[in-house]
């Protein structure tokens, strides 16, 4: 598989840095979580947190064929960067914006979802494409004034789902995936 990357270097202040990259990740798939309103904030790097509150528990997975899974499963760990688009929803209209997220931070007591994001400029992707002409700036105040909010994760596929082995996928279920949410894994080997 190649993976095209390009990779945009934005400079904030004197001397830090932030790179934005796209990379082409028509090997994988999008899945969706709503919840309803949401706080943006931004951090002194030029980063900014997202907040989505009152999230439903269970994600969205657009891959053949489609299915629901709970929300954790599908979370990226803290070292994972996702392209995203990003919809706020208010009784005026809807707000598209794509994003890049990482560090997720779920907490099922309060139902809230956090993200550090960063504005993506451009997004060569094939799976975000029907977003990609809707898509704004990213401002505060629709963020503020929206009710409803939809993100849609892009998940490149893993070397394990892309490979059609499937003994090798099984193994590697077992090697990396706790045995509560290995059945996702292996169901996925079951497509090879």
């Amino acid at each position: 598989m190649i993976i095209k990357s390009i990779c945009v270097i934005i400079f904030i202040g004197l001397f830090s840095l932030i790179s934005v990259c796209s990379a082409d990740e028509s090997s994988g798939y999008k899945f969706l979580i709503e919840g309803g309103e949401s706080i943006l904030t931004e951090n002194e790097d030029g980063s900014m947190n997202l907040t989505i509150q009152n999230v439903i528990p269970y994600a969205v997975i657009f891959k053949e064929p489609e299915s629901f899974t709970l929300l954790e499963m599908v979370l990226p760990d803290n070292n994972t960067t996702m392209n995203a688009g990003v919809i706020f929803s208010n009784p005026d209209g809807d707000n598209t914006s794509l994003v890049q997220v990482s560090q997720p931070d779920y907490s099922a007591d309060t139902k809230n979802l956090t993200f550090v994001i960063h504005p993506l400029e451009f997004n060569e992707g094939s799976i975000l494409a029907d977003m990609k002409e809707r898509s704004e700036s990213l401002n505060s105040d629709i963020v503020r004034n929206a009710n409803l909010t939809r993100i849609y994760l892009v998940k490149g596929l893993s070397v394990s789902e892309n490979y059609g082995d499937i003994n090798r996928c099984m193994d590697d279920c077992e090697r990396y995936y706790p045995k509560a949410t290995r059945i996702f894994c292996e169901m996925n080997c079951e497509k090879l």
